[in-house]
Formats: C-alpha cells, sequence, structure tokens
C-alpha cells in the first residue's frame, strides 16, 4: 500500500502550526526589519520596524495561502476579539491547504482518479484568472521586499516564503490551464485570456 499524502500532509501542517503557535507565545525575541538599526522610522507609525518573532515569520511563510484563502472573512474579526479563534481559523485553513496539496500529489501519483474537467467557462476562466492575478501581486510584492534593503536572515524568510507561494500560485493556475481541453476553455461566449 502506498504512502496517501492527503492524509499524511495535512497532519503534519497542523502539528507543526501547534509547534509554531506555541513557540511563538514564548519567544520574546521580535525579529527587526530594518536589520537592527529603525532609527529612519522612529515616530512613523506608517513603517513599523519589526515583524514580529521568528516562529510568527515561520509561521507566514508555511501558511501563507491559508491566510490569503481566510481574507474574504476578514469582516469577521472586527467581531471576534480572540487571538486563539483567529488562530484556530488559521490552522483548519493551513490544514486544507495542505489536504490540497496532497491530494494533488496524490493525483499526479495515480493513487486517486483525475477528476473530469468542468464544463462551466466562466468557472474556469474566474479559476484562472484568481490564482494568476493573486500569484502575480504576492510574488511581486516578496521581490520587492527583497531588493528594498537588508534584512537580516530572519528577515528574508517572510519575502522568500511570499516569492515561493506566489510562483507555486501561478505555475499551479497554468498547469491547470494546460489540462483543459480547448473545448471546455472556449466554448463560453466571452473569449477573454484564451
Amino acid at each position: 500500500m502506498r504512502f496517501s499524502l492527503r492524509i499524511a500532509l495535512p497532519i503534519l501542517a497542523a502539528i507543526l502550526f501547534g509547534v509554531l503557535s506555541f513557540a511563538a507565545t514564548r519567544q520574546s525575541h521580535v525579529i527587526d526589519w530594518g536589520g537592527g538599526d529603525s532609527s529612519d522610522f522612529e515616530g512613523d507609525s506608517r513603517f513599523p520596524s519589526d515583524i514580529g518573532t521568528p516562529a510568527d515569520t515561520l509561521l507566514l511563510a508555511f501558511y501563507l495561502p491559508a491566510l490569503i484563502a481566510l481574507l474574504p472573512l476578514l469582516p469577521l474579526s472586527y467581531w471576534i476579539n480572540s487571538e486563539l479563534v483567529l488562530r484556530a481559523a488559521w490552522c483548519l485553513s493551513a490544514i486544507g491547504q495542505w489536504f490540497l496539496i496532497g491530494w494533488y500529489f496524490d493525483i499526479r501519483r495515480g493513487l486517486l482518479p483525475a477528476g473530469k474537467p468542468s464544463d462551466r467557462t466562466w468557472l474556469n476562466r474566474m479559476l484562472f484568472r484568481g490564482p494568476m492575478i493573486l500569484g502575480s501581486f504576492v510574488g511581486a510584492s516578496g521581490l520587492f521586499d527583497v531588493v528594498s534593503g537588508y534584512h537580516g536572515s530572519w528577515g528574508l524568510v517572510r519575502p522568500v516564503g511570499f516569492i515561493f507561494w506566489g510562483i507555486v500560485l501561478v505555475v499551479g493556475a497554468l498547469r491547470w490551464r494546460s489540462s483543459l481541453s480547448e473545448s471546455d476553455w472556449q466554448s463560453g461566449p466571452l473569449r477573454i485570456w484564451g
């Protein structure tokens, strides 16, 4: 029997999320974005000089797509004033993120049958455009953070995570688009991006 990644990856993701969340509550060292010299931005609240603890930075680097998936629920955080509830929602979204990644790899390894693409052209186009735009934005913001200046070794973890997940979103959208047949993609009345 072959090892199923759609089961193993969510379990490992939940354990790692719990360990990093616990470490974030215990760590007192805060990473200074400017590499130790934040005198240029003192008194200016538009430019925060710290990006959190090392565990928070690793959480953001590993679970960025899960956090992006929760953005439509952002208005609910106005009424929910508990960090524990918000972290639990992020953890559930992270488990879903790694379940989908494991599911994809299980299909590639032949453990699951590949699903037939949907006949809905508008849905196919939105599922292509959304990750393309989001991935481009996330990757570009990470690249901008890398070239904007010195950040120290821990300060590079977050932008490198942004670049990685931006590339994953763009490449995943392109691979998914190439797996669709031309009739599934072009059967609609509007022929935009394809």
